[in-house]
């Protein structure tokens, strides 16, 4: 399958509703492990115009099921693999060796402004993506070499996203593979999810190194979701921005957000990203109806803006 449709403006993120609730709302954590209230908040959405879902486990894709069955019209599901998707290592999902992966890139194969920023300062302020053992043993050579698919295990995985239309695959797993120069997995990975009849698009959190790489390659996926907004982005937010505009893919930017001074202006940092950096949908998490019904409406407006500003200059 392809791409025969826009992407959507916006895409309510699962995050709040599955292992990473803690992330948000610590006053609300209790009602996120409540599947009513997971329903409530996706409602909102769909009320204030939103129609995609990013869908990660069991604990958002049945709410997910029910609210289709609900609104009785056609959702937009991405599904969200990006934990124990099916690459091994030494028998093992290949994130459970992120302390040796890690130290291993920052020693070998990061370019040495980027290994220098990750080791000083990123591992120890952004500890969920960055953090790692500095005596971690690196991996060898042959560790790397034998680094694996096991299709069944994804296929497994995948199973789960039976209602979705697209596969927003990779994650953690496709920013080490690609650094560890194994693109040929990853390049698996998207076969693997065409040929079970979804759309595959890529999404990583070392954006400015990996979008480049999987285009060189020519991994065949339909888009990208990077961390992007008008503040930051990992490594550098100008060299995403250099990165996203040089593929003629959609690109949706998540943690569009994720800023203090950003929520205060929710308008203009929607309109920075559709209009500045060009990409097509937002990605983001909310705790609250309230926000998931408010930020649907200015993404839509922002791109619609956005939209004509182009069709101006045209």
């Amino acid at each position: 399958m392809t791409i025969t449709e826009r992407l959507p403006a916006s895409i309510l993120g699962g995050d709040p509703f599955n292992q990473f609730r803690f992330l948000y709302r610590r006053e609300l954590l209790w009602k996120l492990f409540d599947e009513e209230y997971a329903l409530l908040v996706m409602k909102a959405y769909y009320d204030a115009g939103g129609r995609a879902y990013d869908l990660s486990f069991e604990e958002n894709t049945r709410p997910f099921r029910r609210l289709m069955e609900w609104v009785d019209e056609p959702l937009i599901g991405f599904g969200n693999p990006s934990w124990e998707q099916g690459v091994f290592l030494n028998g093992r999902y290949l994130q459970y060796s992120r302390d040796r992966i890690l130290r291993t890139l920052v020693d070998r194969f990061f370019p040495r402004p980027v290994a220098r920023l990750v080791d000083e300062k990123l591992s120890k302020e952004d500890v969920l993506v960055f953090g790692y053992d500095r005596n971690a043993k690196p991996l060898t050579d042959e560790e790397i070499a034998a680094i694996s698919l096991n299709e069944e295990a994804f296929d497994r995985r995948l199973s789960i996203f039976r209602d979705c239309r697209y596969i927003l695959l990779g994650g953690s797993d496709a920013d080490w593979l690609v650094s560890l120069g194994r693109l040929d997995l990853v390049a698996a990975m998207a076969t693997r999810v065409r040929q079970k009849g979804w759309i595959p698009l890529l999404l990583c959190q070392y954006a400015s190194l990996v979008v480049p790489a999987v285009e060189a390659y020519g991994v065949d996926v339909e888009g990208y979701a990077v961390p992007l907004n008008r503040e930051w982005s990992w490594f550098d937010r100008d060299a995403c921005l250099e990165a996203i505009r040089s593929v003629k893919k959609p690109v949706i930017a998540f943690m569009p957000l994720a800023s203090g001074s950003l929520r205060h202006d929710v308008r203009g940092a929607l309109d920075w990203l559709f209009c500045e950096a060009g990409v097509e949908s937002i990605l983001f998490g909310t705790a609250t109806p309230e926000h998931a019904a408010h930020t649907a409406q200015v993404a839509q407006a922002a791109r619609d803006a956005a939209d004509r500003l182009r069709q101006q200059i045209r």
